[in-house]
């Protein structure tokens, strides 16, 4: 077969369309052997009419004209062939579906053994041949008739071609495949029918990689609808770049988008007035797909430093009438409201705003009256408005400098994994298996599809006879199931909309204004899920010593925002508490996905209560190369993945090992660890490579090479067992860094002379400590602060001299 060229990136788009168009009709043309067809427009005496049939003024099969009539009259079609050798020939029938067709068309087939009858749906499929079944035919004439007095419902039954033999189809052609990103393969397949489908495949295993939501003009609060193109377009960044983009939700007119909205772990929307079933996507932190039917409106709200709870009405929408609002960095730079109410600046928020997550930030200001309209919403922080009619629900409680927080609560709890949201209207794969149904109508398609961290952008193009037919969602979930071999997929908006952009350039056929295959323009829409590149690595050292006012990471809290202790024995000036109140886990995290050699320490609270071992128990502990969920040792929520170092307080059994879907595997089984006292104990976990050692109060308890994870997150965990919620007290922790010792300052890949002579420069002694951040403490490797001689032994151990 024919295989396309491949052209400068400027010519890219036309050539590919042009090839993928010339495969499709070289595929026909092959189909066309051993075959007859028949169309109204041949005439008598291949096509003969009785009663009363119209012509239709639009286009038929090949560009030709179709004929219509009343179901239920008198009238009939007849189609002739010649066929040349006896045997068993298979029939299909073509015609343009509408909404107004038969429900029921009846097709009399004269075969050798006498007449067969199928009704065909008319409403659905069309514009391609569709089987109506095998049947045996002597040589010599063989006929087919459309009887309009025995089809019934809708108001027309329409006859256009029919053929004789051939093929129905069978497999799909894969006909280009590229790599255009590592491990991002953009391929092009011809189907039956025909059918042509653009996929975009890659793993977020890798955590280069990230699948966003992004919006016309950059903001939910967009003027106006944008082609995907300018979306992406709006998004692409050094160091955020656009791999590819398809189009997204639907929609309605103005600011309407249907169903949920999620980005960058933020909700943005929470809709659930549909009169259809929903069906979400969801892409978790750990990369992994997920879904679910039907969810429901987050229950909003927001809680002051006095215990008051306000309900919220609305999150990034255009303020109500008597409403509570919020508004996000996600809406738009500023409220834009028009109407004078309250409008209250938090800053210093702890994003990102997950459902069954509270977030809290510091009030800084409180607007009213004039000063209430459209202000700008802090990069780190929202705005929590009152709208005219609403300021008493907060004017009494809001304090400039004191806390309040926010909380969505939404079902089912896996939300709270949420790092990217959008719904669509099928859940047509699910588990491997064809799951929702559909009704018979082709259109072009744009779906999400999943199977774990791997993920598939498909469109299909449609409504260009000749080309592309489009497809129902029987015809997708073949595809998706037969050869994409998905576990999941939902489909998204599709149409007019559905678009393909790889790499800055549209790739499939979109259909609006399409008059022949491949001339249709890209529709603007409102949204677009995109493939993004970005750097996922942090910059060691991280430290963040607990020292009132706040915390100085950008702390990621599971649940709640985890709150400084002040004047902690043993541990220092300050600490942090992690805590659940309302039982469970709970995890604090920061870093990034792609983080991957590192050392995380801190100083953890170790309280030994044997006095309650009856009850339950407590497990505190630091966790290194989580999957981004945070999920620490749980077995709910998709369960914790990460390595881990615990203290339980029942025992004072401490483990140090690998949790795989919260199943914890101790390295110490064979000799358990035991440490049965209340102490502040530093713990450590060094990964290096596949090399994973743990470490507490500098004595190392295990060190193993294991490669279940390579890369990841890093904080400090929290689990309560107990039976009684009145034992739960949280653990505190201080003195926390991250860092990575990269000795190898002139970057050339060994730690020689050169280096030394660096740490030389840096290497102050015990009695001089740098700031927080300084650039020497990369070489810090007991987290003093200090450049000295215990330094310098760690430096021995990796001195290559070369």
């Amino acid at each position: 077969m024919r295989k396309c060229a491949k052209n400068k990136p400027s010519d890219r788009v036309s050539a590919r369309v042009a090839c993928y168009a010339v495969l499709t009709f070289l595929l026909l043309a092959n189909l066309a052997e051993a075959q007859v067809i028949v169309d109204n427009d041949d005439g008598s005496p291949a096509y003969v009419e009785t009663g009363g049939w119209s012509a239709s003024g639009s286009t038929g099969y090949d560009g030709g004209t179709y004929r219509f009539a009343s179901p239920g009259g008198a009238s009939t079609a007849t189609w002739t062939a010649t066929i040349p050798t006896a045997g068993d020939y298979e029939v299909f029938v073509w015609y343009v579906p509408g909404s107004n067709r038969a429900t029921s068309a009846k097709y009399d087939v004269a075969a050798s053994d006498g007449t067969h009858t199928v009704f065909v749906n008319q409403t659905g499929g069309g514009y391609t041949f569709d089987s109506i079944g095998t049947f045996n035919f002597n040589a010599g004439n063989a006929s087919i008739t459309l009887d309009a007095s025995g089809s019934s419902g809708g108001s027309v039954v329409i006859a256009d071609a029919v053929r004789f033999g051939g093929t129905s189809g069978g497999e799909c052609t894969l006909d280009t495949s590229d790599e255009v990103r590592p491990g991002v393969f953009h391929k092009a397949y011809t189907c039956p029918a025909p059918r042509a489908i653009h996929v975009l495949e890659f793993d977020l295993q890798n955590p280069q990689y990230t699948i966003d939501m992004g919006f016309a003009l950059g903001k939910r609060n967009y003027a106006l609808k944008e082609p995907v193109t300018g979306i992406a377009q709006r998004y692409d960044a050094p160091g955020n770049e656009v791999v590819g983009a398809i189009n997204a939700s639907f929609f309605e007119a103005g600011l309407g988008i249907i169903g949920m909205l999620g980005t960058g772990g933020n909700l943005i929307a929470s809709r659930d007035d549909i009169t259809w079933d929903q069906q979400t996507y969801m892409l978790m932190q750990s990369g992994e797909g997920w879904a679910a039917s039907n969810l429901t409106t987050a229950t909003m709200t927001a809680r002051f430093a006095d215990t008051t709870e306000v309900p919220i009405d609305i999150l990034d929408y255009p303020c109500a009438g008597g409403s509570i609002s919020v508004y996000t960095t996600d809406w738009d730079a500023s409220t834009g409201s028009t109407f004078e109410g309250v409008e209250i600046i938090v800053e210093d928020v702890n994003y990102p705003l997950r459902p069954n997550k509270e977030i809290a930030g510091t009030i800084t200001a409180i607007h009213t009256g004039a000063a209430s309209l459209d202000n700008t919403i802090p990069e780190n922080g929202l705005v929590l408005a009152a709208c005219s009619g609403a300021e008493s629900e907060l004017l009494p409680h809001a304090v400039v400098g004191e806390k309040v927080s926010i909380r969505f609560d939404m079902s089912p709890p896996e939300l709270v994994n949420l790092k990217t949201l959008c719904t669509g209207n099928a859940w047509m794969v699910k588990d491997g298996a064809p799951f929702h149904g559909g009704g018979p109508d082709r259109h072009p398609r744009t779906v999400i599809a999943w199977s774990g961290t791997k993920h598939w952008f498909v469109t299909f193009d449609g409504r260009q006879p000749g080309y592309s037919v489009g497809a129902n969602v029987a015809e997708m979930t073949e595809f998706l199931i037969d050869t994409l071999h998905v576990d999941n997929a939902i489909n998204l908006d599709g149409g007019g909309s559905t678009t393909m952009v790889v790499e800055g350039e549209v790739v499939n056929c979109p259909s609006d204004g399409a008059t022949t295959p491949c001339t249709g323009n890209e529709r603007a829409v409102p949204n677009s899920l995109m493939l993004v590149e970005r750097d996922a690595t942090s910059a060691f050292p991280l430290v963040d010593w607990f020292s009132l006012p706040g915390r100085s990471l950008p702390w990621d809290d599971k649940f709640r925002f985890n709150t400084l202790f002040g004047g902690l024995t043993g541990g220092g000036p300050a600490g942090l508490q992690v805590l659940n109140p309302d039982g469970g886990f709970e995890t604090v995290s920061v870093g990034g996905a792609g983080d991957h050699n590192y050392t995380v320490t801190t100083k953890v609270l170790c309280e030994y209560r044997p006095e309650l071992a009856a009850d339950g128990f407590e497990r505190v502990g630091i966790f290194a190369r989580d999957d981004g969920n945070g999920n620490f040792d749980s077995t709910t929520l998709g369960g914790g993945n990460c390595y881990a170092l615990t203290f339980d307080s029942n025992d004072g059994r401490i483990r140090a090992g690998v949790i795989v879907d919260g199943v914890f595997t101790d390295f110490l089984e064979s000799s358990p660890h035991f440490a049965p006292s209340t102490a502040w104990r530093r713990f450590e976990i060094d990964c290096r490579e596949s090399i994973v050692t743990f470490s507490v109060d500098d004595e190392v308890l295990a060190s193993v090479m294991d490669s279940t994870y390579s890369h990841g997150r890093f904080g400090i965990g929290y689990h309560e067992y107990f039976n009684s919620d009145l034992n739960i007290k949280g653990t505190l922790a201080d003195n926390f860094s991250a860092i990575w010792l990269d000795f190898d300052w002139d970057d050339d890949g060994d730690v020689d002379l050169a280096d030394f002579n660096i740490f030389a420069l840096c290497a102050a002694g015990p009695a001089t400590a740098y700031p927080e951040g300084h650039t020497c403490l990369s070489m810090d490797g007991n987290r003093d602060l200090k450049i000295d001689l215990s330094d310098f032994r760690l430096m021995q151990e990796v001195f290559t001299g070369n």
